[in-house]
């Protein structure tokens, strides 16, 4: 019989496995995952803190701003969008599901940060 095998790492919207956390900052935090479909395939999920989303209206502005701006973006130079929402779940291996996460989900590109290279 088959078994399914138990991931030992936090899941993202039943898509994709979780493998760190890469940065954060004081509006969110952002992590490396990889495609539970295609583990080859590597994004970087970027899940804001509820405590910025409830400062103000202009916290949300911004982050719709910041939406708005990707998807309007495409060039072979640039980091693509992938995905985006307010309704982002992950689970944890130990069971605990966190809901209602607000997310934008963008291609990963390793090589360190941009201010490393100038």
């Amino acid at each position: 019989p088959h078994y399914e095998q138990e991931s030992t790492k936090p899941t993202f919207n039943d898509n994709y496995e979780i493998v760190k956390s890469i940065g954060e900052g004081n509006s969110s935090k952002v992590y490396l995952a990889r495609e539970i479909q295609d583990h080859s395939r590597l994004v970087a999920i970027k899940v804001l803190k509820e405590e910025f989303l409830r400062k103000d209206a202009q916290a949300i502005l911004s982050v719709q701003n910041e939406i708005v701006i990707l998807k309007s973006l495409s060039h072979p130079g640039l980091i693509n969008l992938i995905d985006y929402g307010d309704q982002g779940v992950v689970k944890k291996p130990s069971g605990q599901v966190i809901e209602n996460l607000v997310f934008i989900i963008m291609e990963y590109v390793g090589n360190g940060l941009l201010f490393d290279t100038c």
